[in-house]
C-alpha cells in the first residue's frame, strides 16, 4: 500500500512542469497583446511612403495596389511590354562625354552652300562664286540682276540675289565685305561725279540691303568702291562692260571685327 502511494505521487509530480509552461504561454500572450495595444500607425508616414513609391513608379499595377485594390497578380502582366518593367527604361548617360561644339564652315562648305542656294532659286546665271585666298567671293554680274550704265539702283533679280547670299551668311560670324566696280566708262553728266562714286553707291546700295532688309548685323558689313580700277575682263565688248559692272560680295576668312565703313580709294573727283 504505501508503494502504491509513491508511485501516484510520482507521477503527479512528472505533472506540473505543463503547470509552468502554461502559465509561461499566458505571460507572453498579454506581453505581446499590450504592446500591440500601446502601438500606433503614422499616417503621415504611410502617406510618404505611397507618395514615393507613386512618384518612383509610373506604373498603372503599383497604383492600384496602393490604393488599395486586391493585389498585383489582377493584371495580366508586370511587363507593359518586352524590356519595360514597372515603367520606362532610364537612359543611360556617359559621365565621361564632354559636350561638343560644332565647328563653323570652312571656305569650301560656304562656297558650295552659296552656290547651292543660288541654284535653287534658279539665279545662277547672275552670279558666279569664288574662292580666293582672303575667302569666297559672291560675283554678282547681270545686267538684268543688277546695274545698267550709270546706274546704282537694284533690280528685282539683284534683290533676290542679294537675299539668298544673306540667307547663307547670316548664321555665320564672318565680316562681309561688299566692293563696288564699273566698266571704264567716262561718267557724263547724272548724279554721280565719277565711276570710283558710282561703285561707291553701287557697293552701299547692296549693303544697305544686307542690314535693313537682310538683318545682317552693321558690325559685319564694310563697302568699298574701286569704280573701273579692277576689271575681270578687258573692256572691249557691251558684254565684258556688262560683266565689269558688278558688285562683289566677299565673306572673308578672318574673323577679325571690323567697323562699319565706306571707303573710297583716293583720286575721288
Amino acid at each position: 500500500m504505501p508503494r502504491r502511494r509513491e508511485e501516484e505521487a510520482e507521477s503527479e509530480n512528472t505533472e506540473r512542469w505543463l503547470l509552468t509552461y502554461s502559465d509561461m504561454i499566458t505571460l507572453l500572450l498579454a506581453l505581446f497583446i499590450i504592446l500591440f495595444s500601446m502601438s500606433s500607425i503614422s499616417l503621415k508616414k504611410f502617406v510618404e511612403f505611397k507618395t514615393g513609391l507613386i512618384q518612383s513608379f509610373s506604373n498603372n499595377s503599383i497604383n492600384a495596389l496602393l490604393k488599395g485594390n486586391t493585389g498585383l497578380l489582377q493584371n495580366n502582366s508586370l511587363v507593359t511590354h518586352p524590356g519595360n518593367v514597372l515603367g520606362p527604361p532610364i537612359p543611360s548617360v556617359n559621365i565621361n562625354s564632354t559636350p561638343t561644339h560644332q565647328a563653323p564652315p570652312n571656305e569650301s562648305q560656304i562656297a558650295q552652300q552659296v552656290a547651292s542656294a543660288l541654284s535653287r532659286q534658279g539665279l545662277s546665271q547672275d552670279a558666279q562664286v569664288v574662292q580666293e585666298k582672303r575667302g569666297v567671293v559672291v560675283r554678282i554680274l547681270s545686267d538684268q540682276a543688277f546695274f545698267s550704265t550709270d546706274s546704282a539702283a537694284l533690280g528685282i533679280q539683284g534683290d533676290k540675289v542679294v537675299d539668298t547670299i544673306a540667307k547663307v551668311v547670316a548664321p555665320l560670324p564672318n565680316q562681309i565685305s561688299v566692293e563696288g566696280y564699273t566698266d571704264n566708262q567716262p561718267i557724263v553728266g547724272g548724279p554721280y561725279g565719277s565711276n570710283f562714286e558710282l561703285s561707291s553707291v553701287r557697293a552701299v546700295n547692296v549693303l544697305l540691303r544686307l542690314d535693313k532688309v537682310d538683318g545682317i548685323s552693321p558690325s559685319r558689313l564694310s563697302a568699298t568702291g574701286y569704280g573701273a580700277t579692277r576689271p575681270i575682263v578687258p573692256n572691249t565688248t557691251p558684254a565684258n562692260m556688262a560683266m565689269n559692272r558688278r558688285v562683289d560680295v566677299v565673306i572673308l576668312n578672318t574673323l577679325a571685327t571690323t567697323s562699319t565703313s565706306t571707303s573710297v580709294p583716293v583720286g575721288v573727283s
